[in-house]
């Protein structure tokens, strides 16, 4: 069985510490500025959004953003610290002192402005809550905020478990904000929960609206699952997590994608449900092929199907008939849900579960690969004036378990079907999977966490990235500049081909290089110093021009007399013992599009045999001499490789530095 990552649902939480010099420190907390590349005078601000979205499972300091020099010139650090309180008590339960005892802060979300921030950590195993200015400062004592200071159901008691928070300001219950959460409300994690604080009127301070949750200890409403994110969405919160399919259940044990969502409006029942959800509805999300597939907000017409039971605890579960559901429908968000009649209360009671199944769009993923999993998901959308014409991309960055990033262009075709390719692939943090990923429109700038480091990585890199026209006009933000040959970001005139429309786009910009070679010589043909990994499983074809063949697909034949043409492990031409024969022009191609062209012109003349044994001997010391300084170059390159390796080694262990890295335009 192969495994095969594709575009949608994350799987996993993240643990990380805090950011020195660029990374992430395991001992400390959250998320910082990096510090400024070398000749710059400011260190790059990041909006308030990539701050407070990176928290994930850290210690109780929190730093400030951004750092700032002092006079000395050194970087300063403001933190402010939240401590665990009962670290013995959490200790005598059996947890560990040193990380399942300390307050790893799991949720920071902007409330109103973004002047405050509401923070959730696990504080030794007893949640606990707290609400600060975004400067890292504590409010004054007249500025207490109502229902903060228990965290339990707003975040989890491990550092370890999976869960979900959005901040909602507005449609709720008489508009106030609250905290709408996706948690183990238990130490013993007996009790999961999608639930939402209690709503306090800003003015008096007073509690205008209880809290809301799941059914406690029902499987029919959630049965062990694992949280994956949460979104305000018009009159709704949707939830994302995994779980055990309880409609499954007979057929054995297996693990479902779900979608839930509740109305933000949503006051409960009178009688039944008083302290629950009147309006849960959740829904599976199709998978066709081994992997998770993307799901789109505007595919959600199951939540408006059937709904799915089991008669009896022995039966199959199947679709309710359309004259057993009562009125009005089940999950339907209206102004008060407290004057819902029982037979609907009771209908959602056992019936949260929908069934149809939610198909990814279009019927076929994003983008998947084989024994790849994918940990984290941000998406980018641009609109390309291209001639005239505005052409939208959506770029998906997907993090994976072994520290890469896949670069993944999406478009809709002149047929009006999505299409989708590999980028680019990048090596961020190796060997470490990716635990956090944000983009910041501001600084056009994607910020990537693992246990370990955060990086930051330009999300326009056409330069660094792009040598040559055909990878280049792929891009949706790059384009190629004709005049100077150079991949540059995309402006009106520059060729750019995201769709691979036209084949030839690039042909007028391929680089044909002239070489002249010594009979019997053998020479290297190449497009790449290392071929991309996005190519790397794509054809390359070399085309040989000459006067007695024509254009003919050179064909590489090993073994005995069939050694003349070598194909290198990056797609380049090895050319044995080049005669006459083989002088003309060679042409990689990659698909329709021309990588590279060479014009082989062979000196035939250079060449002459020796006619006297003075002749041979001076060649002969003309080889001597010519092997000896070989060898010393040969020993002085193994000296500098060795020095390379060495280096490369103790960077790799401090710094995991990439060339893909770079400062983004502020």
């Amino acid at each position: 069985m192969h495994r095969v990552a594709s575009i949608w649902l994350p799987t996993s939480t993240a643990h990380s510490g805090d950011v020195e010099r660029g990374e992430i420190r395991p001992s400390q907390a959250l998320f910082v500025d990096l510090f400024p590349s070398e000749g710059t005078t400011n260190a790059p601000r990041l909006d308030w959004k990539i701050v407070v979205l990176f928290p994930t499972s850290s210690s109780s300091s929190l730093p400030r953003s951004p750092l700032r020099p002092t006079a000395s010139g050194k970087k300063s650090r403001d933190a402010l610290n939240l401590e665990p309180s009962n670290v013995a008590n959490c200790v005598s339960k059996g947890k560990s002192e040193h990380f399942d005892c300390r307050n790893h802060i799991r949720v920071i979300q902007p409330m109103g402005d973004g002047n405050r921030l509401y923070m959730c950590g696990t504080n030794a195993h007893s949640p606990k809550d707290w609400v600060i200015y975004s400067n890292l400062t504590h409010l004054p004592r007249h500025e207490f905020v109502p229902g903060v200071g228990m965290g339990i159901a707003k975040c989890p008691y491990d550092p370890a478990d999976n869960s979900t928070a959005v901040w909602v300001e507005k449609g709720n219950p008489g508009d106030l904000p609250a905290l709408y959460s996706g948690t183990n409300a238990e130490f013993t994690k007996a009790d999961t929960v999608i639930f939402r604080t209690d709503l306090y009127n800003l003015t008096t301070g007073r509690k205008a609206f209880s809290f809301k949750r799941t059914l406690k200890y029902d499987s029919k409403w959630l049965d062990k699952p694992n949280f994956v994110g949460s979104y305000d969405i018009g009159s709704h919160v949707f939830f994302f997590f995994r779980e055990t399919a309880v409609e499954y259940i007979n057929c054995g044990k297996s693990v479902y994608s779900r979608v839930a969502r509740v109305c933000k409006r949503d006051t409960g029942g009178k009688n039944i449900l008083a302290q629950n959800w009147a309006t849960y509805l959740k829904a599976r999300l199709n998978c066709s092929i081994p992997g998770e597939f993307p799901f789109y907000f505007n595919e959600i017409q199951a939540f408006r199907g059937k709904f799915k039971e089991q008669a009896t605890s022995s039966s199959a579960w199947l679709p309710v008939l359309s004259n057993k559901v009562p009125e009005p429908r089940p999950g339907q968000c209206v102004n008060d849900t407290e004057t819902l009649p029982d037979t609907v209360l009771n209908f959602i009671r056992s019936h949260p579960l929908m069934d149809s199944a939610i198909s990814h769009e279009n019927e076929k993923p994003v983008f998947y690969k084989r024994d790849v999993m994918l940990t984290r998901l941000v998406v980018d959308k641009l609109r390309i004036d291209f001639v005239g014409i505005d052409l939208d991309y959506t770029v998906y960055y997907a993090g994976s378990s072994d520290g890469r990033v896949h670069k993944v262009v999406q478009w809709v075709d002149s047929n009006g079907e999505s299409q989708s390719i590999l980028l680019d692939v990048f090596d961020v943090t190796p060997g470490e999977p990716i635990q956090a990923m944000e983009i910041s429109k501001e600084h056009k700038a994607l910020y990537v966490a693992s246990d370990h480091r955060i990086k930051q990585i330009d999300l326009v890199m056409c330069t660094r990235r792009y040598d040559n026209c055909l990878r280049c006009v792929h891009d949706p933000y790059c384009g190629w500049d004709k005049d100077t040959n150079t991949c540059k970001p995309y402006e009106p005139g520059l060729l750019q081909d995201v769709s691979n429309s036209t084949a030839d786009v690039c042909d007028s910009s391929v680089g044909k290089r002239k070489l002249v070679v010594t009979w019997g010589q053998s020479v290297h043909l190449g497009c790449f110093v290392k071929m991309p990994e996005v190519l790397a499983n794509q054809e390359v074809r070399w085309y040989h021009y000459s006067k007695e063949k024509g254009r003919y697909q050179i064909a590489y034949k090993y073994g005995a007399g069939g050694d003349k043409f070598i194909e290198t492990s990056e797609k380049g031409l090895v050319i044995v013992g080049v005669n006459e024969q083989d002088a003309g022009r060679y042409d990689c191609w990659l698909g329709g599009a021309l990588l590279c062209s060479y014009n082989i012109t062979v000196d035939a003349h250079r060449c002459s045999a020796p006619a006297k044994s003075n002749d041979y001997q001076k060649i002969y010391s003309d080889w001597c001499h010519e092997f000896e300084k070989y060898k010393s170059a040969m020993k002085n390159w193994e000296k500098k490789q060795a020095q390379c390796a060495s280096r490369l080694n103790d960077s790799n262990q401090n710094l995991h530095t990439n060339e893909v890295y770079g400062t983004p335009v502020v």
